[in-house]
């Protein structure tokens, strides 16, 4: 079962084994077209074959629409190998082979999106390198320093010069096999104005050729670094002029000693952008400065052809800038011998940019004072800047008043709405009458969100409407640091507590009063009262009633003598 699907899988596999990087899949392949069928059928080792042919076909399409990167070749040999495996091992319907295919075929898009050689370019040259002067048989130092335009940092970068055999070329003699430099680290240039503070110097000293010819040489070094845990590699050209042995003929005009002409160099020798600053929907001037680099020969009739890089991908691309007056096209007369030109063009950045460096490429068609035609290329990377967007949401601030000495806590979301990274993000809480709550939420990706849930502490009683500000602060990609403000409400009062006691002085009425007990005592008491004074009461009448009876007794005998005299 499936047999014919497996032998694909180990074909494949045995192919990559053996041969390396060259038996890719990216490499191309004859292919053949997925069957249609009934998609209630069972896929067969036939229709497998033919899916992994049409997946194959793809690889090759994506291959020519993209410059793919050799990490990103591998990462779709990577996604295809699975969905091979996976094709081979299970049974399925041909409508089930068909969705997933369709579900790889994007997946490989994916991954050859995200793995193409950006027209973006990280590591420079600065602006101000000096081009040196040296005579054949010397020995001359050649030397540049390099700047890290992107966003990230380099590690581990190596440079190595590009060396040559022709001495039209390379004119120095050829000494060592490789000489390296190394940069261990290379910061971002986040500000333009401090770009010579993060620059790297690197040099060699070589010693020119006694062959060498007269003119002003392009020295081509080849640069390869680590940025965000990947491998990347670029080329960086600096110049030196070289004057040659008598009779050894010109490098930009004239005779080589092969009897070929030479070609007269049209290089940048710098740029500017008006502002200094460019944000994403921006329209800027831009001014690049070009040399005609031959000592003894004009250029004429040049034209200049501005192409900015491409975001987006097929046929839904389209150039990060755009000329506002809808050409890129720029035309001088003439440049001298020796001479420079500032060609100027006023630009419109996409407002959908993301922020790092794009560059412009500078397509030039020209003509010596023989008519002779020439074409040159190079290109400039402008840095484009994205405003920063924050937002917050609704607090929630439990409890809503306190005493002095108490808690409360403060919570409420931070959204970075914007396409620029938030960098050092930290809140602060102010106000008279609380202390505490700092918080630091450090990085804030585009898109993410950041919670604070931070405590504040009563120290003294509001005396104004509650009002507490929290003050919330970031850098952007250049350092800057912003401060936006959130006003929330926090009430705090006097505590009625003071040494263990309670003060009812400040009674407001607001709390419940404890129930009272009833007073047995005082009943009880009343009662045994009321007992004592009824006993004393009938001892008294008791009494009086004797004292009465014996008044009456001694009458009665009054009475009685009374009659007895009589």
């Amino acid at each position: 079962m499936k047999k014919l699907a497996k032998f694909l899988v180990l074909t494949l596999l045995a192919g990559i084994l053996l041969l390396g990087p060259a038996a890719e899949v990216c490499a191309g392949f004859d292919v053949t077209y997925l069957v249609t069928k009934n998609e209630g059928e069972k896929a067969n080792d036939e229709d497998r074959a033919a899916a992994y042919a049409y997946l194959v076909d793809h690889m090759n399409t994506l291959k020519k629409l993209y410059d793919l990167s050799p990490e990103g070749c591998k990462r779709m040999n990577e996604v295809f190998y699975q969905a091979n495996v996976f094709i081979a091992d299970n049974d399925m319907t041909v409508g089930q082979l068909v969705t997933y295919v369709n579900e790889v075929e994007t997946n490989l898009t994916q991954a050859a999106q995200s793995n193409v050689k950006g027209a973006e370019k990280f590591l420079f040259i600065t602006n101000n390198t000096a081009i040196p002067t040296a005579s054949y048989g010397q020995s001359v130092n050649v030397g540049f320093s390099v700047v890290n335009l992107g966003m990230a940092l380099m590690q581990d970068v190596l440079i190595t010069p590009v060396v040559d055999t022709d001495v039209s070329k390379w004119p120095f003699d050829i000494t060592t096999a490789e000489d390296v430099r190394k940069v261990f680290r290379l910061e971002p240039v986040r500000d333009p104005a401090k770009e010579a503070e993060f620059a790297q110097p690197v040099s060699w000293n070589f010693r020119v050729s006694k062959d060498a010819l007269t003119g002003t040489y392009p020295i081509k070094f080849h640069a390869k670094y680590y940025r965000d845990g990947e491998i990347e590699e670029t080329d960086l050209i600096t110049y030196i002029d070289i004057n040659g042995a008598p009779g050894s003929g010109h490098l930009n005009e004239g005779s080589t000693p092969d009897g070929k002409t030479s070609t007269p160099r049209i290089i940048v020798t710098g740029f500017t952008t008006d502002p200094g600053e460019v944000y994403a929907g921006d329209t800027f001037m831009l001014t690049i400065t070009v040399q005609n680099t031959a000592s003894s020969t004009a250029v004429s009739n040049i034209q200049f052809d501005l192409k900015a890089a491409k975001e987006g991908t097929g046929d839904s691309a389209v150039e990060a800038f755009l000329p506002t007056s809808g050409s890129a096209t720029i035309f001088v007369k003439q440049i001298p011998a020796g001479g420079t030109a500032d060609l100027s063009i006023e630009m419109t950045a996409r407002s959908d940019l993301t922020q790092k460096p794009y560059v412009v490429e500078l397509d030039a068609a020209y003509e010596d004072e023989k008519n002779n035609p020439y074409t040159a290329s190079t290109s400039v990377s402008i840095p484009i800047k994205q405003k920063a967007r924050v937002d917050t949401g609704d607090a929630e601030i439990l409890p809503a008043s306190i005493e002095v000495g108490g808690s409360s806590n403060i919570m409420f979301p931070i959204y970075n709405k914007g396409k620029t990274t938030l960098y050092n993000v930290s809140v602060e809480f102010e106000a008279d009458s609380i202390t505490g709550g700092s918080t630091f939420l450090g990085k804030l990706d585009p898109g993410a969100t950041g919670n604070v849930d931070a405590t504040v502490t009563g120290i003294s009683e509001t005396m104004d409407d509650g009002t507490v500000m929290a003050k919330i602060s970031y850098e952007d990609e250049s350092g800057n640091v912003t401060v936006i403000e959130k006003e929330l409400i926090l009430y705090v009062m006097m505590s009625n507590y003071e040494d263990g006691m309670i003060d009812y002085g400040d009674w407001d009425g607001d709390m419940m009063e404890e129930p009272k007990k009833f007073p047995w005592a005082i009943l009880i008491g009343g009662i045994a009262a009321i007992v004592v004074a009824g006993v004393v009461v009938a001892v008294i009448l008791s009494r009086k009633k004797k004292k009465k009876a014996l008044q009456q007794e001694l009458d009665s005998l009054d009475d009685d003598d009374n009659d007895f005299e009589e």
